[in-house]
């Protein structure tokens, strides 16, 4: 009996539907189908958001034009790390522009997930194929959106732990919409501003300050926070305030948000995984790599690498050490994979 580990980058949820099992009246899907990195300030489909989160526009602007002058191997996550990296030394003003992202992400991932969930979807399909080889999976989920969530029941959670219980557990490394960081602000008038103007008075100190970090509280959105997520009054001094707990769309090591525990949960797990899936994910992420990397120089697993139409060139860029581990590639999408003979030998043999 099998026991994978399941990796699923943006494509994963972009192929979240096989579109013809809907009428095309169901024109939700087509609105809200999530979008692949690059199509993140989609206007056709996302302008309404964008204009909400006007202090973000001169990122949405540069970054718009340099996607569409650019190499087609130029990345939304290569030019916002530029900016952020080198444009805040010129332009602190553009930690605004950050704050003004993550909840333009946050609000997007979550419209996405109320609109596009559709059940019978490539998730379930799934989930019935690993119940009938070991009923058991990691999975390590880069999106922001909650439709592995819904589709395995889990996304009703009210602490972060739960993401680790029973017998798929799930390892948000980027956080989730619903994901928000709780801090304390002053209750002299604060209470009566909401969590979005408080975030961008302080937007640089929110991103540079570790030793104020260390003093938030990672929690999930419930009932309890309001949904025009407004400052509450704790005392008489202090009121306590939310910013969405989900990484940048940046390169680099470390860009996780993920409680350490959940990090220290997947390593340990490393070591009994018997295979590995990889679903739209083009394996981007230093940190994740590096674990696998160390993982197939000790073991060798059988991997499957599922994408679209580019998936043989990613296949061809990867490190040799999981290059030689890769047993199947399926460059026809994750529907494919999940209604093909080769998937689901993959998690038997």
């Amino acid at each position: 009996m099998s026991y994978p580990l399941i990796i699923l980058g943006a494509g994963a949820s972009h192929d979240f539907l096989k579109r013809e099992d809907y009428p095309r009246a169901d024109t939700g899907l087509d609105l809200w189908i999530p979008p692949m990195t690059n199509q993140l300030f989609n206007g056709v489909q996302f302008q309404t958001l964008i204009i909400k989160y006007h202090e973000m526009n001169e990122v949405v602007g540069y970054i718009r034009g340099k996607i569409r002058r650019s190499h087609p191997d130029t990345t939304f996550e290569g030019i916002l790390t530029k900016l952020y990296q080198d444009g805040v030394k010129s332009s602190p003003e553009l930690y605004k522009s950050f704050i003004a992202l993550l909840f333009y992400l946050s609000e997007l991932f979550g419209t996405i997930t109320r609109n596009y969930y559709r059940p019978h979807n490539n998730y379930d399909s799934l989930k019935q194929i690993i119940r009938l080889n070991g009923n058991k999976a990691v999975f390590v989920n880069f999106n922001y959106d909650l439709l592995l969530e819904r589709s395995l029941g889990k996304d009703g959670f009210e602490s972060l732990d739960q993401y680790l219980s029973e017998n798929f557990p799930i390892i948000k490394i980027h956080g989730a919409y619903n994901w928000f960081w709780n801090r304390f602000v002053n209750a002299f008038g604060d209470e009566k501003k909401d969590c979005y103007e408080l975030s961008l008075n302080i937007a640089e100190a929110l991103f540079k300050s570790d030793d104020s970090k260390q003093k938030w509280e990672l929690v999930i959105n419930t009932t309890k926070y309001p949904k025009n997520l407004r400052a509450l009054k704790v005392d008489s001094l202090r009121a306590y305030s939310l910013h969405p707990a989900i990484a940048l769309p940046l390169i680099g090591k470390n860009n996780f948000v993920c409680p350490p525990s959940h990090i220290d949960f997947l390593k340990n797990k490393l070591t009994e995984i018997d295979r590995i899936v990889i679903i739209g994910w083009k394996v981007a992420d230093p940190f994740l790599k590096e674990l696998l990397l160390d993982v197939l120089q000790s073991r060798t697993l059988p991997v499957a690498f599922v994408g679209g139409s580019g998936v043989d060139n990613t296949v061809k860029s990867l490190d040799q050490n999981l290059q030689k581990n890769i047993k199947l590639v399926n460059n026809k999408g994750f529907s494919d994979f999940v209604s093909s003979e080769d998937g689901e030998n993959f998690f038997s043999n």
